[in-house]
Formats: structure tokens, C-alpha cells, sequence
């Protein structure tokens, strides 16, 4: 019986969280009425079928939106300030945040790369500084200071 009951609620449950197949029929009529007016149900004639649509814009993956790309050079600033008052743990905080935001700026991977460094932990450190590298090649200054920078943990790691 416990067993039955078990089985019961588990299909029941899962059957809860399938997803459901989307619709290929019309959209449903929409009820259309004026305050005071009795309702009348019209079908949609406004609703674009998907072949009149137009496609929206879509960006290129090398161009990023200007406001995550300004979100991003300030959580920079603000992760280079605390890095310069040697707090690291703040630095490599607010440089995940523009990770999260930008996976793709070298930048970010210099001041993950050089936190991480600063507190010993070159392993990682040299892993970040090779990922920014790898992502450096329209950044002239930046593949230099993370060259720079993997210089160091060679020296000192090894």
C-alpha cells in the first residue's frame, strides 16, 4: 500500500514539472469589450503570424551592449580601487560580477589573475592570466601586463 502511495506521488510530482509541448494551433479568440458594452469574443487580427514578423536586431557576437559594456568598466574601476588598497577578496569579488557580465574581457581576467596572485595562489592565478591572454588578442596593453604578469608566476611558482 506505502509503496503504491509512493510511486502515486512521485509520478504525480514529475508529471508536474514535464514541460509542456507548445501550441500549433490558432491563439485562443480574445474577449474585446467596452466598458458598458456586451462582451463579444473576436479572434485576433493583429497578432503577427510568424511569417509576417520581422526579425528583431540581433547584436554580433564579437559587438557587446553599451550599458553592460559600461557596467562593466565601472565594476572594473571599482575592483582595480580595492586592489590598489590591497583588499582582494572585494577585487576578485566585483571582477566576477564583470565575468558574469563580460566572460570575454581580457581585462577582467587580469585583475581575477593578479588578486589571485597577490594572495598566493599562483595555480589559479596562472590559469586566469592564460584565459585573459586568450582573449587579449585587440587589447595591446592588457596581453602585455597579463604577459607581464604570467612572467612573475613563473618565476615565482616554479
Amino acid at each position: 500500500m506505502y509503496r503504491f502511495v509512493g510511486v502515486a506521488t512521485i509520478a504525480l510530482v514529475t508529471s508536474a514539472c514535464a514541460p509542456l509541448q507548445p501550441s500549433t494551433s490558432s491563439p485562443a479568440p480574445v474577449e474585446s469589450r467596452e466598458p458598458g458594452q456586451p462582451s463579444s469574443v473576436e479572434k485576433p487580427s493583429s497578432v503577427p503570424q510568424p511569417s509576417q514578423t520581422t526579425p528583431k536586431h540581433i547584436e554580433p557576437a564579437g559587438q557587446r551592449s553599451r550599458p553592460a559594456q559600461k557596467a562593466v568598466n565601472s565594476l572594473l574601476q571599482e575592483g582595480w580601487a580595492y586592489y590598489r588598497v590591497e583588499n582582494y577578496q572585494r577585487a576578485m569579488a566585483i571582477a566576477g560580477r564583470a565575468q558574469r557580465l563580460d566572460p570575454q574581457r581580457a581585462e577582467v581576467y587580469l585583475l581575477l589573475a593578479s588578486g589571485n596572485f597577490a594572495q598566493g595562489k599562483y595555480g589559479l592565478a596562472e590559469q586566469l592570466g592564460q584565459r585573459g591572454l586568450s582573449f587579449s588578442q585587440n587589447e595591446a596593453i592588457i596581453q602585455r601586463k597579463l604577459q607581464d604578469l604570467l612572467a612573475q608566476i613563473q618565476k615565482v611558482a616554479f
